[in-house]
């Protein structure tokens, strides 16, 4: 993607002089939005970041949050929807293996995955082939290196038939002293461990900073190596006692790794691209410089602990090399073969200019009066759609109990609890959520809407939630109505996460998602951590027979942008269900006080109260008779009541429970009646049936 006219005059006169074929190389991949987030990150700087328990938040390659005294938990999220578009067994694939390398930078034991996958309807075939090779990219990776995929989300539309949005979270644990420690200075050495370098990802970054359209070269998608992976995650467990930081060498290659390491120690590098382990000896000196060669790191180490990061990449058969150093001065400089090609300020290296576009407001369409269908009918349309249906046909794809720590797994919960072992009954609570036709109806409504729901099976499922990352996918920004959703999503994750509490530790955006000149719905996913004390009280989305059921939480008719109104009106319009923070937060403290006494609780979401129900009824093979009209509710419709979307609720089962009991478990048939009146009943095994994908 070639630079604008613009930014070669600012680079010319930064430079002095005309830039050398290697530096334009260097501008072209760190100046791209994919790495400087030039177009965005005017309005990311709004989001709250900041808490007593964030000891690392944004501008690194990966946070740090306290959950223990002494005891930090990592996450981050990554998106790789240009290389899932193209190539999407390996675009999955890299995605998978280049958000583990990130959590791996701050010496973190990879523990867990996450994905949220949008893909076009399931029934289309190229819209098959991709989510095929997308669940077949990220099991192979994540299976082979040993971590394991315990959640997330599956979305089907439309929009994303040729352009799917695939987004990877990676949580890793570290103890406070097992984080390299930084400390930098003149002299330290650049060490290179991982593959060698080649073409392949050559201008990935580039790549991932345009519109698709069609034909694209499949060299700009990189090639994932999950044995190596695997190997870099065991070197980095002893590498950290040797070395003062890590760096994942990924997006932008060298190029962005030089840029961004130079300017955040306020140190010049050195680099002899000649001195580089290779697998590709006619790679120029400007491809060695941008390519995006998968599964590498950057350790920097002290000259007197090379011997020692040495002898752990020897063990571990891990290839290395020391072609750099750290300098004074404040300049990039590259070498080839004794030859200067390079010679940037650091400053300008990692200074692309910020971008601003025009904006235009978007109105969604009004919600107009909705004929009453007949609740059998709609009820079944709802639970056999593929947003709604569960999900086995992809997580069983996964070893999601890798490692042992799995204490509550895909399909059995509203969010993946993950056990932390040397630390007692201590465990992490992790959900990422996301609705695209929230954020194309109102993108800040939307947004808040994706972090209270994430929020909500946090505190569901018993955690405590204390950070958030997100991750924004929208079309072109030099769009009006497309940089205006942008930027409203932004807003939307701010009001969320100040009047939570919770802060954005890190987060993705993703530009240019678009195919054929249309771009696709704006997609904000927000994957919120918790923790909680006792993993063995955590809440699964199930009931026992016997069990008496509750709903907290008032309905409140709220069906703008529902699955009701898509699967049986055939609509996609009105306003997202408004937020009350202040009944979000009160999940929080009524589920705490209920921990360990409950059979199982689940949110009421996607689909509302109908879907929550059958759900919890599946999960559990044990059907129940429910009084709906006895749920608090202000609206009078039934088809409102039983899909209102409206947030703040969840379904509580047990002995007893919080909020107004409306059932009871047992049988074989989920029965749905109002006051005397059925209005549905179905086998649990049918039900099982209609909501499989």
């Amino acid at each position: 993607m070639a630079l604008t006219q613009r930014e070669l005059e600012l680079i010319k006169l930064g430079l002095g002089r005309e830039p050398t074929g290697a530096e334009l190389a260097l501008f072209t991949a760190h100046w791209s939005e994919h790495c400087s987030y030039k177009s965005t990150r005017r309005w990311l700087r709004r989001l709250p970041g900041e808490a007593p328990w964030v000891v690392r938040g944004r501008g690194t390659d990966a946070p740090l949050v306290e959950v223990e005294r002494g005891l930090y938990v990592s996450f981050k999220i990554e998106s790789h929807n240009h290389p899932s578009a193209v190539d999407p067994y390996n675009g999955a694939a890299t995605g998978v293996g280049g958000i583990i390398r990130d959590i791996l930078t701050v010496g973190a034991v990879p523990v867990a995955l996450l994905v949220n996958l949008h893909f076009g309807p399931p029934d289309h075939p190229h819209a098959r082939w991709i989510m095929e090779n997308v669940v077949g990219g990220i099991s192979d990776y994540g299976n082979r290196v040993g971590v394991p995929v315990v959640g997330g989300e599956t979305w089907f539309d439309e929009d994303f038939t040729y352009t799917p949005i695939v987004l990877a979270t990676c949580v890793g644990v570290v103890r406070e002293g097992e984080v390299p420690p930084g400390g930098v200075r003149p002299g330290d050495l650049i060490v290179v461990a991982g593959l060698g370098a080649d073409r392949s990802g050559l201008g990935g970054s580039a790549f991932a900073s345009k519109t698709l359209e069609g034909g694209e070269d499949l060299g700009a998608v990189q090639v994932a190596d999950p044995l190596m992976g695997k190997r870099l995650i065991d070197a980095v467990r002893e590498a950290r006692r040797c070395v003062k930081f890590i760096k994942d060498l990924g997006g932008g290659g060298l190029a962005t790794a030089l840029a961004e390491l130079a300017h955040w120690f306020s140190l010049g590098v050195e680099l002899h691209l000649d001195e580089l382990h290779i697998r590709d000896a006619s790679a120029s000196p400007e491809e060695l410089l941008i390519g995006e060669t998968q599964e590498r790191l950057v350790f920097v180490v002290s000259p007197e602990d090379l011997g020692c990061l040495a002898s752990v990449l020897e063990k571990y058969e891990v290839p290395y090399s020391a072609p750099g150093r750290f300098a004074e001065g404040g300049r990039i400089r590259v070498f080839w073969r004794g030859e200067e090609v390079a010679d940037v300020p650091a400053e300008l290296a990692d200074g692309a200019p910020d971008l601003g576009w025009p904006m235009e407001p978007a109105e969604a369409p009004d919600l107009p009066e909705l004929p009453e269908p007949s609740l059998e009918k709609a009820i079944d349309a709802v639970l056999s759609s593929p947003n709604v249906a569960k999900k086995e046909r992809i997580y069983t794809r996964f070893d999601f109990d890798v490692g042992v720590r799995t204490a509550v797994k895909p399909g059995e919960g509203g969010a993946a609890v993950i056990k932390l072992y040397d630390h007692g009954r201590l465990g992490l609570v992790v959900k990422g959520d996301a609705n695209p036709r929230y954020t194309y109806l109102d993108p800040r409504l939307g947004a808040a809407n994706a972090f209270v729901k994430a929020y909500r099976n946090v505190a569901v499922a018993g955690g405590v939630p204390l950070a958030a990352v997100d991750s924004i996918n929208v079309g072109s920004p030099q769009r009006p109505r497309v940089y205006w959703q942008f930027v409203e999503a932004v807003e939307g994750l701010r009001e969320a996460a100040e009047a939570l509490g919770v802060p954005i530790v890190g987060g993705k955006v993703s530009l240019y998602n678009e195919y054929a000149d249309r771009p696709v719905k704006p997609t904000v996913a927000v994957v919120v951590l918790g923790k909680i004390a006792d993993v063995s009280k955590a809440n699964k989305a199930v009931w026992r027979d016997g069990d008496r059921i509750y709903v907290w939480g008032v309905a409140r008719g709220e069906v703008g942008g529902s699955e009701y109104l898509k699967r049986v009106h055939g609509l996609v319009a009105g306003r997202p269900p408004a937020v009350d923070y202040a009944a979000e937060r009160g999940i929080v403290d009524a589920v705490q006080s209920w921990l360990g006494k409950l059979s199982g609780a689940a949110d009421v979401g996607l689909g509302g109260m109908a879907v929550a129900l059958a759900k919890m009824a599946v999960n559990s093979g044990v059907g129940a008779e429910v009084d709906v009209c006895r749920a608090p509710a202000e609206v009078s419709r039934l088809d409102l009541l039983l899909f209102s979307e409206s947030n703040g609720r969840f379904i509580a089962a047990g002995p007893e429970g919080p909020g107004v009991p409306i059932g009871v478990a047992h049988g074989e048939e989920l029965a749905l009646r109002c006051g005397g009146t059925l209005l549905y009943r179905r086998r649990v095994e049918d039900l099982a049936r209609l909501m499989s994908l």
